[in-house]
């Protein structure tokens, strides 16, 4: 925290980006490697119908039915 306190301004902005790009970077990798995956694809692909479809139930329907 101390350095971030101490960084001029053009710098400060330049800092935020770069940690804005590595977080947007993990999140990106986190995305594509779910993707790259067919069985996953697969069942996400399975889930999106079911919900479209009216199958799934809610999370307190499930809870009262334990």
């Amino acid at each position: 925290m101390m350095l971030i306190k101490r960084l001029p301004k053009k710098k400060l902005k330049a800092a935020i980006d770069y940690m804005t790009y590595l977080y947007d970077k993990e999140a990106w990798d986190a995305t594509h490697e779910l993707t790259s995956n067919a069985e996953i694809v697969k069942s996400l692909e399975r889930a999106e119908a079911d919900e479209k479809a009216g199958r799934l139930k809610s999370w307190a329907d499930v809870k009262r039915d334990v």
